[in-house]
């Protein structure tokens, strides 16, 4: 299982860089609201991965345990 997360992670790592090189360049940034929407996009991966990295430490405390 642990393949299918290094993917997920490498995945929105690359999505988060895509969308970071997007903004910074202006690229496709026409508008306030579409700016308004990358950002938030990038928060939403953001906090995805800090829920993922929860998970992930809570299942190795439950290992650690048992």
């Amino acid at each position: 299982m642990q393949d299918i997360i290094s993917e997920f992670i490498s995945r929105v790592n690359v999505t988060k860089k895509d969308i970071a090189d997007t903004v910074s360049a202006g690229v496709n940034v026409a508008s306030f609201e579409i700016y308004q929407r990358l950002v938030g996009r990038n928060e939403g991966l953001q906090i995805a991965l800090q829920l993922l990295e929860e998970i992930m430490t809570g299942d190795e405390e439950d290992d650690a345990e048992q």
